[in-house]
């Protein structure tokens, strides 16, 4: 999942806090419960999703008794870097920003941003279709590729999540070029899309697949490259206090056996309908 918090709060929150001892006490796990398919609220409040699952899965395999808590993603890092949650699984994307103020285990999945439109608009023919746009790999490559990109949304209007990183992209690479419209929630921005209300969304490839496969998304097609690194980030990871160091460790070997025997591929087909595990499992802190 792809969002941006203020650097200056970041950096305030990220001086050293006591932690309670360790022990057998239960962990405090942050999440959203808005963010499906990776964690969702049902309607007897029950946390589902794929982090749900793979937290549950984590916890057995150290032995810890663990509870995930839903709350604002504005007051999640003030959160953890207080104590009153002790880690953090929110499809956070690692980006040069956030691991600079927080400590993140190595990337437990690799999803990028993509292009979404309806099947019968123009967009639909978008070139580079599924090329990777990498944001970390500078070079004429990316920039002819951005360059297309700019000319094909150029006088379109692109819906976007408020408090997201996409917003970053359109306004730094796209420019004027594109009308940006931001939304609260999802929800409302598929039926604007759907509808034709917007020409298209920018959203993560884990958001979107699932949404292709249900009878209104049908209408809806990829479009265009997809997008990593730079501002949208390499992989979603756990989120730590710095010098969190056992914590961090343990569960940084849990997630490694969990990307060696299939755990995270079984995951991704059954909440992504994809298979999301990342390609190199390094430590990221």
């Amino acid at each position: 999942m792809i969002r941006v918090a203020g650097l200056a709060l970041l950096l305030l929150l990220a001086a050293c806090h006591p932690r309670a001892p360790e022990g057998a006490r239960e962990l405090v796990i942050g999440t959203e419960g808005l963010y499906p398919p990776w964690n969702f609220t049902r309607a007897d409040g029950r946390l589902d999703g794929f982090e749900p699952d793979y937290m549950r899965d984590l916890c057995a395999r150290l032995h810890r008794r663990c509870r995930m808590v839903a709350m604002d993603w504005d007051g999640m890092v003030g959160a953890l870097q207080t104590g009153k949650i002790d880690l953090i699984a929110d499809a956070v994307q690692i980006t040069p920003e956030r691991a600079a103020v927080l400590w993140f285990s190595r990337p437990y999945a690799l999803t990028t941003g993509v292009i979404a439109t309806l099947r019968d608009s123009p967009l639909a023919g978008l070139p580079d279709r599924g090329a990777m746009m990498d944001f970390d790999r500078h070079g004429p490559d990316l920039d002819a590729r951005i360059g297309r990109l700019r000319k094909g949304l150029s006088g379109k209007v692109v819906g976007v999540e408020l408090s997201g990183a996409f917003d970053n992209f359109l306004n730094q690479s796209i420019g004027p070029h594109v009308t940006i419209r931001y939304y609260r929630t999802m929800g409302e921005r598929d039926l604007d899309l759907l509808n034709g209300r917007i020409d298209a969304t920018l959203e993560d490839e884990s958001y979107i697949r699932p949404l292709l496969a249900t009878r209104d998304g049908a209408a809806l097609a990829l479009a265009g490259p997809r997008m990593i690194g730079g501002s949208m980030g390499r992989g979603e990871a756990l989120a730590f206090r710095p010098g969190d160091a056992a914590l961090h460790d343990a569960f940084d070997g849990a997630i490694a056996a969990t990307l060696a025997d299939g755990t995270v591929r079984r995951l991704g087909l059954k909440w992504f309908r994809m298979d999301a595990t990342p390609p190199v499992a390094g430590k990221l802190r």
